[in-house]
């Protein structure tokens, strides 16, 4: 789950408003957004929302840089993910997300569960949603990514690497609208474009995340990121909804260079651009609503196409609870 992977995996709940002028309610309305697209309408000033995710992510082929499909050694992880977000005004929103992870490929494992990098978040509404949701709400964020999770310096293991090192700031911009269907049931959209500029080198030493051996001395140079997803929430009744969502990314050309030992005992040029890559992904799910405050939400993300990347399939469970 390298992708944004940014993501973008913070869900929030929309919550319940009062009868609209055209006499529609949002009252038993439930939804905990879907499990890419990270939610524009941010929280109400005062209110908190945690919804800790177990993803499962499987992988054995890689598309090469047309596009075509290979086999790959297997490779799998275990991904836990606490995103917490609070409305600090009536416009403002803050999320931190922490992570963990374990990981196998080829009958190798990491050392247990190990820290990832964290998130943090701050989101502004440009433009809060009316009644019935039928206004869109639209919204700006800037997140930032820190280097919490171990990438280099790992000993033997490279499993054991959980982070990149890469200190990434990241600019969005979402939107959200709620469409009522003929059936007067809501059909809640949502969309988030995330570009982030290539970030500072990261400083590489001994065995990292980026296959480097020990000895190494040198660094690695991120390339930009940009994103896009699209979602649909279908509310087929108080307790389920219905989800369909779609995402994209492109991450620009990367560069490892540095000094690697030779086999003389003289150290070795080491100089490596790693081509840019590219991901589609779907990703279909269904949520099942406790109560107003409370959802499980289950589904599944894809790849379907890339460029330079692995084919991943992804299940995924999350519980929101709203205070």
């Amino acid at each position: 789950m390298s992708r944004l992977i940014p993501l973008a995996l913070a869900t929030l709940f929309f919550v319940p408003g009062v009868a609209s002028a055209s006499g529609r309610t949002l009252d038993g309305v439930n939804f905990t957004g879907p499990l890419i697209t990270a939610n524009p309408a941010g929280m109400p000033k005062g209110n908190a929302y945690v919804e800790p995710y177990l993803i499962r992510t499987d992988s054995d082929r890689f598309y090469d840089g047309e596009g075509r499909r290979h086999d790959s050694p297997d490779s799998s992880a275990w991904l836990m993910v606490l995103p917490i977000a609070y409305g600090l005004g009536e416009r403002v929103t803050a999320q931190v997300n922490l992570s963990a992870a374990r990981v196998e490929t080829a009958g190798a494992r990491s050392r247990g569960f190990r820290a990832g990098d964290t998130t943090a978040m701050v989101q502004y509404a440009l433009q809060k949603s009316n009644e019935d949701g039928t206004r869109p709400a639209i919204s700006v964020s800037v997140t930032q990514r820190y280097a919490t999770g171990s990438y280099d310096r790992i000993g033997g293991n490279p499993l054991n690497a959980q982070g990149d090192g890469v200190q990434r700031t990241s600019f969005g911009l979402g939107m959200q609208q709620v469409i009522w269907m003929p059936n007067e049931r809501p059909l809640r959209w949502r969309a988030q474009l995330t570009a982030s500029p290539s970030p500072a080198r990261v400083a590489l030493n001994d065995n990292s995340v980026y296959g480097t051996p020990d000895g190494f001395r040198g660094n690695y140079a991120p390339g930009s990121l940009l994103g896009v997803s699209a979602a649909a929430e279908y509310s087929f009744s108080s307790r389920w909804v219905g989800v369909f969502e779609v995402a994209a990314s492109r991450q620009s050309d990367r560069r490892l260079s540095g000094y690697a030992p030779g086999t003389d005992g003289h150290a070795e040029r080491v100089e490596l651009r790693l081509p840019a890559t590219r991901v589609v992904s779907l990703a279909p799910a269904v949520e099942y609503h406790f109560s107003p405050n409370v959802g499980l939400i289950a589904g599944v993300e894809f790849s379907v196409a890339g460029r330079n990347t692995g084919h991943y399939i992804s299940p995924q469970i999350a519980l929101g609870m709203f205070f």
